[in-house]
C-alpha cells in the first residue's frame, strides 16, 4: 500500500510520454487518453479511501530514511487534491475534442496536461520542501507550454507577465529552502517542525515570510494577482478550466502543507488573513467591471483564494475545515463555469458577453450547468458552496474576526453580483431557438454534468464531507501527525493512524 501514493505520481507522467511519443491522428489515441485519466481516477479513489481513516501512506525511496531520503507521503488533505486533481483530468480530456478545438491543439494540449498532472500529483505528497519545489517547477514549465499552443499573440503577451512573476516566486521559494537547509540542515518537513518547535530565530521567520510569499504569489494574490485573469484567456478553454481548478489551488495546498510552519510564526498567518481579506474583496470588485467572461472568472478565483487563505490564517480547526472544504467546492464549481465560458465562446464566436446570446442558449442543459454553479459560486442554499460559506462565517465569527466577517460578506455580495451579469448578459438575452439541438449537443455536455454532479453529491453529503475536512484539519494541525509525514518504513512505522 505504501507504493500507492509512487504509482499514482508516476501514472500520469507515463501516459504524457506515451501519448507523446505517438501521433493523435490515430484512432485509439484519444480513448487510450480516456482510459489514462480513468484508471488515474480509480487510484485516487483508492488513495482517498486508504487515508480517509487518518492512515498516512509513506514511500521512502531506495529505503533512506526522513530526512536524509525523498519521502513521498500521503494523508487526507493529499488524496483530496489528488482525486479531484484526477476528476478535472477525465473532464478536460473528454471535452478536448480534435473537432471544436482542432487537431493539432488536442495532440499538443492533452500530453503537457498529463505532465502537469503529474507534478501536481507529487507535489501533493511529497514531504519535503526541495522536491516540492520541483513539483512546483515541472506544473510552470507544463503551464508555460500549454499557454503557447494557441499561439496567438495573445497567448504570447500573456506568457511574459506569467512567467516572469512566477519566476520571481520561484526564486523566493529556492531562498527561503536554503536558508532553512543552511540553518537548519534539512528541508523535510516533518523535521523542520520539529527543529522550529514554536521557537524560530530571524533567519528562519525570514525563510518562513519567503515561502509564504512565494505560494501567495502562486495562487494568484494580491499585490502580485493580475498576471493571472491575464492567463486564462489566453489559452484554449478546456486547458483553461483545468487552470483553474488546480493552478492556484496548489498555492493553497503549499500553505496548507506549511501549517507547522505557520504556527511557530504568528505574524505570518496574521499577515495572511489581512492578505485574503484584501484579495476577497478586490478580486470581487475587479470582476465586476469585466465583460469578458474568462477575465471576469480569473478576478473571481483571486476573491475566493482569498477566502480560503483567509480560513487558512485564523489557524483554527474550524478555519482551516472550512478552507479545505472551500478549496474542494471551489475546484470543482470553477472549473465548470470556465467549461461553460468556453462552451459559449464557441457557440457564439466571441468572448464578449453582450455578444454571447445565440438562439437557444437559455433553454439548453449549458443553462442549467451554468445556473448551478454559479448559484453555489455565490454561496445560495442548497449547493455546496453554501456549505462552505458557513463554515467560513462560523469560523470567523468564532475567532471574533469581525473584519474578516464583513470582508467575506461584502466579496459574497460582489459574486452574486457578477454571476446575474453573467446571466442577464447572456442567458436572459438570449432569442428563442430555430431548432431543437442534436443529441450530440447534449453529449457534449457530458463532462460537465459530471462535475455538477460531484458538486451536487458534495452538497447533498456536505454532513460527511465537512467532518473529513475537520478531520484533515487536526491532521494538519496535529504536530504527531506532522512527524509521521516523514516516518518511512525502514523506520518501523509504515503507516500512521492519526485519529
Amino acid at each position: 500500500m505504501t507504493w500507492l501514493p509512487v504509482i499514482t505520481w508516476l501514472l500520469p507522467g507515463l501516459a504524457g510520454l506515451v501519448l507523446w511519443l505517438f501521433s493523435a491522428s490515430s484512432s485509439w489515441w484519444r480513448p487510450l487518453a480516456l482510459v489514462f485519466a480513468v484508471v488515474e481516477l480509480l487510484l485516487a479513489v483508492t488513495l482517498l479511501r486508504a487515508t480517509a481513516d487518518g492512515t498516512v501512506l509513506v514511500h521512502a525511496f531506495g529505503s533512506w530514511q526522513a530526512p536524509f531520503g525523498i519521502v513521498f507521503a500521503a494523508d487526507r488533505l493529499s488524496a483530496i487534491l489528488v482525486a479531484l486533481n484526477s476528476l478535472l483530468m477525465v473532464a478536460t480530456v473528454w471535452v478536448l475534442r480534435p473537432v471544436p478545438h482542432g487537431s493539432r491543439s488536442v495532440e499538443r494540449s492533452v500530453p503537457l496536461l498529463f505532465l502537469l498532472s503529474c507534478g501536481l500529483v507529487g507535489a501533493f505528497q511529497t514531504g519535503d520542501l526541495f522536491n516540492l519545489f520541483v513539483a512546483f517547477e515541472v506544473v510552470l514549465l507544463a503551464s508555460y507550454a500549454l499557454l503557447q499552443v494557441p499561439g496567438t499573440t495573445r497567448s504570447r503577451r500573456a506568457a511574459f507577465p506569467n512567467i516572469a512573476i512566477n519566476l520571481l516566486a520561484s526564486l523566493f521559494f529556492f531562498i527561503g529552502v536554503g536558508v532553512l537547509y543552511g540553518r537548519l540542515g534539512t528541508v523535510n518537513l516533518a523535521d523542520l517542525a520539529v527543529q522550529l518547535d514554536g521557537r524560530p530565530e530571524l533567519p528562519e521567520t525570514f525563510a518562513i515570510y519567503l515561502l509564504a510569499v512565494a505560494f501567495g504569489v502562486k495562487a494568484g494574490l494580491v499585490p502580485l494577482l493580475f498576471w493571472l485573469p491575464a492567463s486564462y484567456p489566453a489559452t484554449s478553454g478546456p486547458v483553461a478550466a483545468f487552470f483553474a481548478g488546480m493552478m492556484t489551488k496548489l498555492g493553497v495546498f503549499a500553505l496548507l502543507r506549511m501549517i507547522p510552519l505557520l504556527v511557530a510564526v504568528p505574524s505570518v498567518s496574521g499577515a495572511l488573513v489581512w492578505v485574503g481579506i484584501t484579495s476577497a474583496v478586490v478580486g470581487g470588485l475587479a470582476a465586476l467591471s469585466e465583460y469578458e467572461m474568462r477575465r471576469l472568472l480569473g478576478f473571481h478565483i483571486v476573491s475566493q483564494v482569498g477566502y480560503m487563505v483567509l480560513g487558512l490564517g485564523l489557524l483554527t480547526v474550524s478555519s482551516v475545515a472550512a478552507a479545505i472544504f472551500y478549496l474542494t467546492h471551489h475546484i470543482l464549481v470553477k472549473a465548470t463555469l470556465f467549461f461553460v465560458a468556453a462552451e459559449l465562446e464557441r457557440k457564439s464566436g466571441s468572448r464578449d458577453l453582450r455578444k454571447m446570446p445565440v438562439p437557444g442558449v437559455a433553454q439548453g442543459g449549458l443553462a442549467v450547468i451554468f445556473l448551478v454553479a454559479a448559484l453555489s459560486l455565490a454561496g445560495l442554499p442548497p449547493f455546496s458552496g453554501f456549505f462552505a460559506k458557513l463554515g467560513l462565517f462560523h469560523a470567523a465569527f468564532e475567532a471574533e474576526a469581525w473584519v474578516a466577517l464583513a470582508a467575506l460578506a461584502v466579496a459574497s455580495v460582489f459574486t452574486l453580483a457578477s454571476m446575474l451579469k453573467i446571466w442577464n448578459l447572456v442567458f436572459a438575452s438570449a432569442p428563442p431557438p430555430a431548432a431543437e439541438s442534436g443529441p450530440r449537443g447534449a453529449r457534449a455536455l457530458s463532462p460537465l454534468w459530471l462535475l455538477v454532479a460531484a458538486s451536487l453529491v458534495l452538497a447533498l453529503l456536505a454532513g460527511p464531507s465537512y467532518r473529513f475536512a475537520e478531520a484533515a484539519a487536526r491532521q494538519l494541525l496535529d504536530p504527531a501527525s506532522t512527524v509521521a509525514l516523514g516516518d518511512s518504513p525502514g523506520s518501523g512505522v509504515p503507516e500512521v493512524s492519526v485519529p
